[in-house]
C-alpha cells in the first residue's frame, strides 16, 4: 500500500481527540469543559476551583467563553494548608547550617522540628476552615497562631487568641478554669523571626478571599484515583479503553459497584444473584475499609507515611535536574 494510502486509511480510522504538546493537553481539555457549558448543560461556570497551577485558569479567561461573564479563581483549601508546610520546610533546609540570632541552628531540640512543622501546618488549615464567614477573622486566627507560638511563660502573647473556655487556647482558658498552662511548644523568637514572612505572605487578603468557599479538590483527587485504578497513567490505551474506564470509574464513585448490575440490565442481561452478592460485597468493604482509615492507629500510620513522601519531595527540590512539583512554586 502507498504512503498516501497508508495516510488516507490511518486519518479515516484515527480517533485522536488532540493534537499538541502533552503539557497542553489539560489546559485544552478544561477549555472545552467552559466552552461548551451552556450547550449541553445550560450552566456557566463562574468559579474556577485549582490548585496553584494557574495556565489552565488564565487560558481560560483569556478565551473569554461567556462573554461578559466574570470567572473567578478560588484556592484549594488543602493546597493553600500545604503550602504552609512547604514553606517552613523549604525555609528550614536553606538555612540548615546557619546560626540564628540566638548563637543556636534553627533545627533540633525545642526548635522547627518536623513535628512543629505539621502542627503549625494544620492550625493554619483551621484557622481557615473555622473562619469561613470572614477574611478578616480568618488573618486574625493565622496571627493569633503565629503569637501563640511565639508566647512564653514569661512573655505570654495571647491577645489574638479566643478567649472563654471553650477557646482553643489554653492560656486563655486557663484565665477562666484557673488552670495554669505551661509553653511547653513555644518557639524561639529567633525562628519566630524568621518564618514571620512565610505568615504575612499566606495570610494576604487577597488570597484568603479565595478560600472563603470552604471547599477543596479532595473530591476530585478520590475520582482521579478511581479513575487510575482502572486505567493507570503509566499504561497507554486507547480512546474507547479510556471512555470505558471513565464511565465505569464514574459510576462506581457515585453508585458503587452495583451499578455494574445496572449496566447489565440495561443491555438486556441480567445479574446472577452472585454477581450482585459479589458487588453488594465489594461497596460494603469500601466503606469499611474508609471507615477504618478515620482510627487513631491508621491516622498515625497515615501521618508517618506522609512525613516521608514530604523528606522524598523536598530532597528532590533540592535536586535541579529533578524539580517537583510544589503548592508554592507557581
Amino acid at each position: 500500500m502507498c504512503p498516501n494510502k497508508l495516510k488516507m486509511e490511518h486519518e479515516k480510522n484515527c480517533s485522536a481527540n488532540y493534537t499538541g504538546p502533552s503539557g497542553g493537553m489539560e489546559v485544552a481539555g478544561v477549555k472545552k469543559v467552559f466552552q461548551q457549558s451552556e450547550e449541553l448543560h445550560n450552566v456557566r461556570y463562574v468559579g474556577y476551583l485549582g490548585d496553584g497551577d494557574s495556565k489552565a485558569f488564565n487560558e481560560v479567561v483569556k478565551d473569554n467563553p461567556y462573554g461578559d461573564v466574570v470567572i473567578s479563581k478560588l484556592e484549594c483549601i488543602g493546597h493553600i494548608q500545604k503550602r504552609m508546610g512547604s514553606r517552613l520546610r523549604r525555609l528550614k533546609t536553606s538555612l540548615k547550617g546557619k546560626i540564628l540570632c540566638d548563637g543556636k541552628s534553627i533545627s533540633g531540640k525545642n526548635r522547627l522540628t518536623d513535628g512543629a512543622i505539621d502542627r503549625l501546618q494544620n492550625y493554619f488549615g483551621l484557622a481557615i476552615r473555622q473562619n469561613l464567614d470572614s477574611v478578616e477573622n480568618m488573618r486574625r486566627a493565622i496571627w493569633a497562631i503565629y503569637f501563640h507560638t511565639l508566647s512564653t511563660n514569661e512573655t505570654p502573647n495571647h491577645g489574638l487568641c479566643p478567649a472563654g473556655a471553650d477557646s482553643w487556647c489554653k492560656y486563655r482558658k486557663g484565665l477562666i478554669t484557673g488552670e495554669k498552662y505551661n509553653h511547653s511548644n513555644s518557639l524561639p523568637t529567633a525562628i519566630m523571626d524568621e518564618i514571620k514572612p512565610i505568615f504575612k505572605d499566606l495570610a494576604q487578603q487577597d488570597l484568603l478571599k479565595k478560600c472563603l468557599h470552604g471547599r477543596t479538590q479532595n473530591p476530585n483527587e478520590s475520582l482521579h484515583n478511581v479513575i487510575w485504578s482502572r486505567i493507570p497513567k503509566t499504561v497507554f490505551v486507547g480512546i474507547y479503553t479510556l471512555h470505558f474506564g471513565v464511565f465505569d470509574a464514574i459510576s462506581t464513585f457515585n453508585e458503587g459497584n452495583v451499578t455494574k448490575c445496572l449496566v447489565l440490565q440495561l443491555l438486556g442481561l441480567s445479574a446472577g444473584h452472585n454477581t450482585v452478592e459479589a458487588m453488594k460485597r465489594l461497596d460494603r468493604e469500601r466503606l469499611r475499609s474508609a471507615d477504618c482509615k478515620f482510627k487513631n492507629i491508621t491516622k498515625e500510620a497515615m501521618q508517618q507515611k506522609r512525613g516521608v513522601k514530604r523528606k522524598l519531595l523536598l530532597e528532590n527540590e533540592e535536586d535541579p535536574d529533578n524539580p517537583s512539583y510544589g503548592d508554592d512554586l507557581f
